[in-house]
């Protein structure tokens, strides 16, 4: 299992509390960001926990991947 940080955000470069997951890989981790996505028109952001990098957003309802570390 890995873990990943997730956020739901006004937009890519607000600032907000996420929280942390533990799934088996990025996919299950974008499955579980999708499923408890609150608000409709939000952007959804996954980083490592550990580094803090980004991994992937989801934006206007599209995953776009950044390489996984």
């Amino acid at each position: 299992m890995t873990t990943y940080y997730i956020t739901e955000k006004q937009n890519q470069e607000s600032v907000r509390q996420g929280k942390t997951v533990e799934c088996k890989d990025l996919a299950a981790a974008k499955r579980h960001a999708t499923k408890n996505q609150c608000f409709h028109g939000t952007v959804l952001t996954i980083e490592t926990s550990e580094l803090g990098d980004m991994l992937a957003v989801k934006k206007d309802g599209k995953w776009r991947t950044f390489s996984e570390r």
